[in-house]
């Protein structure tokens, strides 16, 4: 299939929070971004007791509706089955994936695509996901063909240019994309926040946007509520308000917390959020406890930061797998390099103690003194009152009587900074996903577009319009 013309796809995220995945065509060449999976573990499928099969992941991924049926990227014999589908092989286009970020619902598709097709990360997120495909955290499927793309250095895919440009995100190597062709250029924001730590990266991308030029675009709307949800209207505003928990302060409030606690002090984190790990390992100096991760988290922050001054927590079958011999090369190496800390040491001494515990280790605390403790939940997963773990946490936490702290700052901008961003780049075309409510974000001089899936839309003479 050879286009005269530039050709945009909507498979999936205009009305969801997360699995935005988007084809940009000219002529033999297409760019598809990202590619990610939904987050709903209310309604998924795969609720944690079916067993996802590894002889048919791809297959059944398509099939249930996880991933888009796009031709022309996934393997032949993972489709076989499946009528009226091209297969990589069958498909002369040159295609490549380009992912803004390494959150599961802009990437956790990304190892159903045929290891021919190129996957292009930025340095750092290859980086991180190296890390993380070594602790079990890989995408199921196939290992992506990850390619390394670099900050304002433009690559291409047949005539398509490409050009990352980093933004503000609750994850290392984040960016956003202006896409390129001879009709007109796109910018996709990817997701991003302005109450992080690097809000100047915004106004930066902003800048580096316009400059660039672009005709379409493509941005996130995750906090934009129904208007009867809301009760006002969104106006554009820069600041940031006070009751709203900004990025460097989380890590503030978790030192206030321990300062009035007498006992064990715990943590629940996302480590993909490597800024708050190195933030956390601070904290032994103006709390004088000992920080203490699990193994999984140490070996991130082993890998990706320059502080080392922490402790790993070894638990009862740790030890067991290291008595067996079964013990992971990676866990070897951690237990060689650093402290260890068991139950027995923080029983002695919990108020000497900062640790790390994640809601699928959660038994651990039956094992640990926290009389007097305090939990601090900060964006751990189960996230909230979507998620059905959510509830059993809390039923847990209820039962061996310590108190929860909610402590954490979200990865996604607010209504208003979201209206600022809009205004500042001041597009021809707005199209608003990766949100519930698209239809709220409503540009003051350009056109809102609300694509629609199963459509074509054709770029030409710098304009976008649905064939």
């Amino acid at each position: 299939m050879n286009l005269e013309h530039t050709e945009v796809k909507f498979w999936g995220g205009l009305r969801t929070i997360g699995g935005t995945i988007i084809s940009v065509q000219y002529k033999d060449a297409r760019v598809i971004f990202d590619y990610g999976l939904i987050f709903s573990p209310a309604s998924s499928i795969f609720d944690g007791k079916i067993k996802e099969r590894n002889v048919n992941t791809v297959h059944d991924y398509v099939k249930l509706g996880l991933v888009p049926p796009i031709d022309g990227v996934y393997e032949k014999s993972d489709i076989a089955a499946l009528d009226g589908l091209l297969s990589v092989e069958e498909d002369n286009r040159e295609t490549a994936v380009i992912i803004s970020h390494l959150h599961l619902d802009h990437m956790g598709g990304m190892g159903m695509l045929s290891p021919q097709i190129p996957v292009y990360l930025t340095d750092e997120t290859v980086d991180l996901y190296e890390t993380l495909e070594t602790i079990g955290e890989k995408v199921p499927g196939h290992r992506p063909n990850l390619k390394k793309c670099h900050f304002h250095e433009t690559f291409q895919v047949g005539e398509i240019k490409i050009t990352p440009i980093p933004i503000d995100h609750d994850v290392i190597g984040a960016c956003g994309f202006h896409i390129a062709t001879p009709d007109g250029a796109i910018f996709y924001t990817g997701d991003f926040r302005l109450h992080g730590r690097h809000p100047e990266l915004i106004e930066q991308a902003i800048t580096k946007a316009k400059e660039l030029a672009f005709d379409v675009l493509i941005m996130e709307g995750t906090t934009l509520q129904d208007i009867e949800e809301s009760k006002n209207l969104i106006v554009p505003d820069a600041t940031l308000p006070d009751q709203l928990t900004k990025e460097k302060e989380v890590v503030e409030k978790m030192q206030a917390i321990l300062q009035e606690t007498t006992g064990l002090g715990l943590f629940n984190i996302y480590h993909r959020n490597v800024e708050r790990v190195q933030d956390i390992i601070a904290l032994k100096n103006t709390s004088g406890r000992k920080v203490v991760f699990e193994l999984e988290t140490a070996y991130v922050a082993d890998q990706l930061l320059d502080s080392k001054d922490f402790a790993v927590y070894v638990s009862a079958d740790t030890k067991m797998e290291h008595a067996a011999g079964t013990l992971p090369e990676w866990k070897q190496a951690l237990l060689e390099k650093y402290e260890h800390v068991e139950a027995k040491d923080m029983n002695a001494n919990p108020a000497g103690y900062f640790v790390q515990t994640t809601y699928e280790n959660s038994l651990e605390l039956l094992d640990w003194n926290v009389e007097n403790g305090a939990y601090i939940h900060a964006n751990g997963t189960p996230l909230g009152d979507y998620d059905p773990a959510y509830h059993n946490l809390l039923k847990l936490l209820k039962y061996i009587g310590l108190e929860r702290f909610v402590v954490g700052t979200g990865g996604h901008a607010m209504p208003q900074h979201l209206k600022y961003v809009l205004e500042k780049l001041d597009p021809k075309i707005l199209v608003p996903l990766h949100s519930f409510h698209p239809e709220r974000l409503v540009p003051d001089n350009g056109r809102l577009l609300l694509p629609e899936y199963n459509a074509t839309y054709i770029i030409n003479e710098h304009n976008m319009h649905k064939q």
